[in-house]
């Protein structure tokens, strides 16, 4: 699913969790590099998960161009606050 936003140009952001196979984080930044759509790794899958009321969900795609932004917003404010 994921992968088809991607494809089409409907994902703003996309959302990789910390926990995912190298082969998945790999695959992902290089398509999301590919379509020019901004790409962050973050999180656990249960918690991840658990926010979008789904089970088991290693990857999430942002179709909203705001909700986008403000996501990306807080992850840089966050990543910046942890270095």
């Amino acid at each position: 699913m994921c992968l088809e936003k991607i494809k089409f140009k409907k994902a703003k952001l996309v959302i990789v969790s910390d926990e995912a196979s190298d082969n998945t984080k790999e695959r992902f930044n290089k398509i999301c590099e590919d379509y020019g759509i901004k790409i962050y790794t973050f999180g656990n899958k249960f918690d991840l998960s658990h926010s979008i009321g789904k089970d088991n969900k290693t990857v999430f795609a942002i179709l909203d161009n705001n909700f986008a932004k403000s996501i990306s917003k807080l992850l840089e404010d966050y990543k910046g606050a942890i270095c």
